[in-house]
């Protein structure tokens, strides 16, 4: 559809088009509306399922909870399409690193394509984050005195399908983490000229360590923060 048909199927006024989308890659769909939803004003469901319209201040702002690349690329594309100048992906990663750790943040500057989206959007290879993003998160993440990495990752569509090889494969090309969106919403950014950028929190540390071992109590609420916290600079970005 043209930009037309998507403002009314959304329902939105010209004065409603968010400055920013935040999407975020989790399985806990509930749990992150009901802790990201009240951070924002006025509330409401758009007429696409699950892209959630709200005002942070006085700036119009998107949210949708969106688990896997071809999920994720929906609500770029839309929002890309009316207008949206600004989109931040955050949820969480595997660390590939020794020295990254839980509770560590991880802002990509460009993520290796390991997931089928990109392609139609002409991503080939890497996909750019917009650096003056990736910047502006550093410089708020250090305001928090948060641990930060900037660097390579790598997006994949497969999370149960990363043998040890491959994730030392990754390691040792020097990337920090592994997410399941990040590349995706770069190509899909680009496509439609906006500025991208991608706050993951460590949840894992790979290899060796994944989501389903234990975590201690110190892990857990350093998993917590970081997982507020990515959500509260994003925006702050706006």
């Amino acid at each position: 559809m043209d930009r037309d048909g998507w403002m009314t199927l959304l329902d939105l006024e010209e004065d409603e088009v968010p400055r920013l989308l935040v999407l975020e890659g989790t399985w806990w769909r509930q749990k992150a509306l009901d802790t990201r939803l009240p951070l924002l004003t006025e509330v409401r469901e758009l007429g696409m399922p699950d892209l959630w319209h709200g005002w942070y201040g006085d700036l119009p702002v998107a949210y949708c909870p969106a688990y896997g690349s071809p999920r994720a690329v929906e609500p770029v594309h839309v929002l890309g399409t009316i207008g949206t100048p600004n989109v931040v992906q955050i949820g969480s990663c595997g660390s590939l690193q020794p020295e990254i750790r839980t509770g560590d943040i991880v802002l990509s500057e460009r993520a290796l394509i390991g997931e089928g989206a990109s392609q139609y959007y002409g991503g080939k290879g890497f996909a750019e984050a917009n650096l003056g993003r990736v910047t502006r998160a550093s410089s708020l993440f250090v305001a928090r005195d948060t641990y930060t990495h900037r660097g390579t990752t790598v997006t994949t569509d497969a999370l149960l399908a990363q043998p040890p090889e491959l994730l030392r494969k990754w390691a040792n090309a020097g990337h920090l983490a592994v997410d399941m969106e990040t590349s995706a919403v770069f190509s899909a950014a680009r496509a439609f000229g906006m500025r991208a950028a991608s706050l993951l929190f460590v949840w894992d540390e790979l290899p060796g360590r994944s989501w389903t071992d234990s975590f201690t109590a110190s892990e857990q609420a350093a998993q917590a923060r970081a997982g507020s916290a990515v959500f509260e600079v994003a925006l702050e970005m706006a």
